[in-house]
Order: structure tokens, then C-alpha cells, then sequence
């Protein structure tokens, strides 16, 4: 069955999210259910969520009022404090609507409140994990962290009767129960909630419902065992009429008056975090204005916006290990001296990517609001936008006999990415296996006793790099940095880049490489670090660069 990790996405659904210190000013209440379930409230979200999954006692009293078509059998004896299993997402959402109209009706909660599955982003709030309960100022130790952590923390095996999991698959670990057990079986969250690992799945809904053929469990199960699975950031993708012994859920509490309020009170205090940190990468990223202009004198690139090749004067690609430039202005050069494929000496630039847009007749939905021109990089693309470009491109520059007919454009491979960044022989047989493997090597390839990278050889957060510097408070254009041994520039900055492969494991998931400008940790930093992320997100740090395979002479 398919499973993937959740990526760090670039934006949050703000109908139910708030900073931290905005919901402690805020807290409410615990709210207790008509059919005696306690909610409790969450830092970083504005509703509650119940303190345990939902039992077959609240079931029960569904199916006997509701009469909802059900009829799922367990292999196993549960008795009323044990969660519902064998739900899929329809039964879910009835169950919670159910609730909402009975209580309404009965005049115990008003029309602007409600009960509902937890968003992605709440169940992340809950579970602890920091892009859930933080709005402003997500670290990269952050989100190293978040990917890593499990509910219980960052041990490995669990510590003894930690949550219900598959009892004797992890070795050494025993929790006492073969099956589900009886909610609130296990130590709770800091805020009180149980069961966030283990048990059962939860299923969570996001907030803008559309018609989906999967769905996303969180939290792992009685029958799970194995680390990857176990992690506060993975999610589980399912089809969403599953029905599986393995497979519930909790509720949440929502109070519209209540959002609304907290909204409004957090938009202030978010607003001016943002401009006090902008203010502070900008003043530490002055640098002497002449250097940098002597510098950029001396690159090769792409001149300004405007600046095309005369298209007389370009000439076919040929894998003969010269340089190839095609008629956006895109230059690739050899990843070898013999043979192979060729490499592009930038990231695509916010022009390239707006020529596919316009002939495609296609939107640019997540376009960072601060990219400046057309030489910029084109972030705020997904993996399937970008592929999506590479065959536009491959269509266009076959029809005008710049490529092969058997030549094609694409994202490059996790290994020939390192190869392109000077990482050569890695060990590994995956990607994830290759993860912080070398420990020594940057894009820059500083001394071994400084990892810090030299002025204006990466666009960075610099302003939490001390003793370095650039002169971009966000993107740069894409030849902005000195190139590497190979004529590439901007493989340890300006953006995160996708490459072809999928994440193991997780085949929704792709990797990415190459730090970006919001970048400042130094182990994230590694030329061998890797990062992934579904391949329909999009960030505002993240996205390409081109390969073009080329048949051999």
C-alpha cells in the first residue's frame, strides 16, 4: 500500500491556524461532547481536539440513532473503551456531521460551532511538530527535527509501554496488548491527548474538501512496527473507502466566534515578526556594492531579461562533451568528460518557466510574491510542474532540430546531482541511504576546518551565518554565485532543486537537494544532505534545473 512523508509545505491553511503565543493569550476552556468526550485546546490551531479516538460506546450510539449503513466485523474482542476500527472516510465524516446536527438540535452547541476531523495541519499541531504549531520563524533545525521526531520523542526503540504497537516486532519492546487497547491505555501528550501514536490510524481531512481517490491516515497502529512508519511527519496514503481492522479516528471541536477572534489578534504579531526579521537579512546582507558588481561582471550567464540568443547562431546539441545553449538562452554543459548527459549551468529562471506558462495556457498558482525579474529562479513549482516543463521544452526544441529526435530533457538523478555538486562516490544504495553520508563536503568546498561558505559564493540566510555574507534578501538571479569546477552556479543556495527520483518508501514523494536562500544550518548545508516532499507541493524556496540526455555519437 502506498505510504508517503509529509513535506514542508509552503503555505498553511489559515482558516484554523494561529501562532502560539496567540492561542495561549487565547485558550479556552476544555469542551466535553455530549457523549462525555473531552477536547482540549492545541498551541498553533484554534480548535480543540478530543482526547482520544473515537470509541465503539460513541459509535455504537451513532449507528443505533443514525442507522448508517456499517457492518464491519473485527477478528478480535473489543469492548466499549476500545477506538472503532474498520471505518473509512465517509463513516468518519457521517459520524462527526451526525454529532454536529444532534447537539445543535438539542441546543447544546450554536450554528458556529461544529465537530470535524482534524486537518493535516491540526493533527501536526497536536502530535507536537513544530510546522504545525509555529507560524512565523520555522528553523531548518525546525524541520530537520520534524522529520525525525517521534510522539514520544527521538528514541529508538520506544521507551517500554510508550503506545500500542505491533507487540514483538520492534525488539525488545512489549506493550501487553495483541490487539487495539482501551483508550487512554498509554501516557498523553503535553496537552493531554492519548493515543496520538499508535493504536489505530487517524484519518485527517484538509480543510478544503474535494473529491480525492486516497486519503491520509496519521499516528500508526496496533500492527505497525517499523521506525519510518512510527514518525510524528508520516503520513499513511490510503484509498478513502478503506475499511481495515487497523483504521479510526478522533474528533475536533471548532468554534468559528473563537477562530475569528484569534485570528484577528495573532495578524498583528505575525505581521510584525515578518518585517523584523526582513528587516534584519536585509541590513546584514549589505556588502560592498562595487565587489558585487565586479563580480557579476565576470559571470557567465544569461544577461538581462531580455537577452536571447540569435537563434542563427545557435547549433545543435551533440554529445561530443562540449557545451550546448538552446534558444531560451539555457546553457548545458557536460556532468562528464565523456559522454553523458548534459547539465544546465542554472536553475530555471522565472522567464523560462513563464514561456512554458503561456504556451501552455497554464497558471503560475504558488508564484512567491518577491521574486523580482525574469532571471530570477522559478520558484513556488512543483515536481509535476517541472516535469512538466522538461517535456514542454523537449516538444519545442525537437521541432526546431536543436536536440535529437531521441533526446529529451528532465530533472536530474539524486547521483548525478552529486556528481553536479562535487560530491563524487558516494555509498548508499538510495537516496535515503546516501542521506548525510559525507560529512566534509559543501558546494563551495570550504576548508576543512571552516564549513561557512566565502561572501557571495552562495545566497544563503547569511544573517544567521556569522562571518558571511550576500547581497539578496531572497532569491537571487540565477548566475549570482561564483560557478563550480563544472560551470554551475548556485548548487549550494538560491533554492532547493527536485530531482527525478522518488523517495524510498514513500512513491508520492520526491527528493530534493542543494540548500536554499532561507538555508543557514550547517548540516543542512551538506552537499550530501537530502530533503523530499510530495510531488505536488510547492515552497517558496524550491525549484529546478534541466538535464538533457543526449544519444551517445
Amino acid at each position: 500500500m502506498p505510504a508517503v512523508f509529509a513535506c514542508l509545505a509552503a503555505g498553511v491553511t489559515a482558516s484554523a491556524q494561529v501562532t502560539s503565543t496567540a492561542e495561549v493569550a487565547g485558550a479556552a476552556k476544555p469542551h466535553t461532547s455530549s457523549l462525555g468526550v473531552r477536547f482540549v485546546s492545541i498551541p498553533g490551531t484554534t480548535v480543540q481536539i478530543a482526547v482520544w479516538e473515537t470509541r465503539l460506546a460513541e459509535w455504537n450510539e451513532f449507528l443505533r440513532q443514525k442507522k448508517h449503513p456499517w457492518s464491519y466485523q473485527t477478528h478480535f474482542q473489543q469492548t466499549p473503551e476500545h477506538p472503532v476500527v474498520g471505518v473509512n472516510l465517509q463513516d468518519a465524516v457521517a459520524f462527526c456531521n451526525w454529532l454536529t446536527e444532534t447537539e445543535r438540535e438539542k441546543r447544546l452547541i450554536d450554528s458556529t460551532q461544529s465537530y470535524r476531523l482534524p486537518t493535516p495541519d491540526e493533527w501536526e499541531a497536536a502530535v507536537g511538530l513544530a510546522r504545525g504549531r509555529k507560524k512565523v520563524g520555522l528553523t531548518a533545525e525546525d524541520r530537520m527535527l520534524d522529520d525525525r521526531i517521534y510522539p514520544w520523542g527521538q528514541e529508538w526503540p520506544p521507551p517500554a509501554k510508550t503506545a500500542n504497537f505491533a507487540d514483538g516486532e520492534i525488539p525488545g519492546y512489549r506493550d501487553g496488548h495483541p490487539y487495539t487497547a482501551p483508550v487512554g491505555s498509554f501516557a498523553p501528550s503535553k496537552e493531554g491527548v492519548y493515543d496520538l501514536a499508535g493504536n489505530v490510524w487517524e484519518w485527517t481531512q484538509p480543510m478544503e474538501i474535494r473529491a480525492q481517490p486516497t486519503g491520509i491516515l496519521r499516528g500508526g497502529s496496533w500492527a505497525y512496527f517499523r521506525a519510518e512508519c512510527l514518525t510524528s511527519s508520516y503520513q499513511y496514503a490510503v484509498p478513502v473507502d478503506l475499511r481495515a481492522p487497523t483504521t479510526g479516528f478522533r474528533c475536533v471541536f471548532e468554534d468559528k466566534r473563537r477562530t475569528a477572534n484569534l485570528l484577528a489578534a495573532s495578524d498583528a504579531e505575525k505581521k510584525q515578526a515578518v518585517e523584523e526579521r526582513m528587516k534584519a537579512m536585509s541590513e546584514s546582507r549589505k556588502v560592498d556594492t562595487a565587489a558585487v558588481e565586479e563580480l557579476r561582471k565576470k559571470m557567465q550567464g544569461r544577461g538581462g531579461d531580455d537577452a536571447l540568443p540569435d537563434p542563427a547562431s545557435l547549433k545543435p546539441a551533440v554529445a561530443d562533451g562540449s557545451t550546448f545553449l538552446n534558444a531560451l538562452g539555457m546553457r548545458f554543459v557536460p556532468l562528464q568528460e565523456k559522454g553523458g548527459p548534459l547539465i544546465c549551468a542554472t536553475e530555471t529562471s522565472v522567464r523560462d518557466f513563464e514561456a512554458w506558462l503561456r504556451d501552455a495556457g497554464r497558471a503560475w498558482s504558488n508564484k512567491p510574491s518577491f521574486l523580482l525579474g525574469g532571471s530570477h529562479p522559478a520558484a513556488g513549482v512543483s515536481w509535476e510542474e517541472a516535469v512538466a516543463f522538461c517535456s514542454w521544452l523537449t516538444e519545442r526544441d525537437r521541432a526546431s532540430k536543436l536536440i535529437p529526435a531521441t533526446a529529451s530533457y528532465r530533472l536530474p538523478r539524486d547521483s548525478e546531482w552529486s556528481l553536479a555538486a562535487g560530491l563524487k562516490n558516494e555509498s548508499g544504495a538510495d537516496p535515503a541511504a546516501r542521506h548525510l553520508g559525507d560529512k566534509t563536503h559543501y558546494p563551495w568546498t570550504p576548508k576543512p576546518d571552516d564549513w561557512k561558505p566565502p561572501t557571495l559564493a552562495a545566497n544563503l540566510d547569511a544573517t544567521k551565518i556569522p562571518g558571511t555574507a550576500d547581497s539578496y534578501s531572497y532569491t537571487a538571479p540565477v548566475n549570482s554565485s561564483t560557478p563550480n569546477s563544472l560551470g554551475l552556479h548556485e548548487m549550494g543556495g538560491n533554492i532547493s532543486e527536485w530531482c527525478e527520483d522518488a523517495w524510498p518508501g514513500a512513491p508520492e514523494e520526491r527528493v530534493i537537494r542543494g540548500g536554499s536562500w532561507l538555508s543557514y544550518d550547517k548540516d543542512a548545508l551538506l552537499t550530501s544532505a537530502r530533503n523530499h516532499a510530495l510531488r505536488n507541493a510547492s515552497r517558496a524556496d524550491l525549484g529546478f534545473r534541466c538535464v538533457l540526455d543526449l544519444p551517445a555519437p
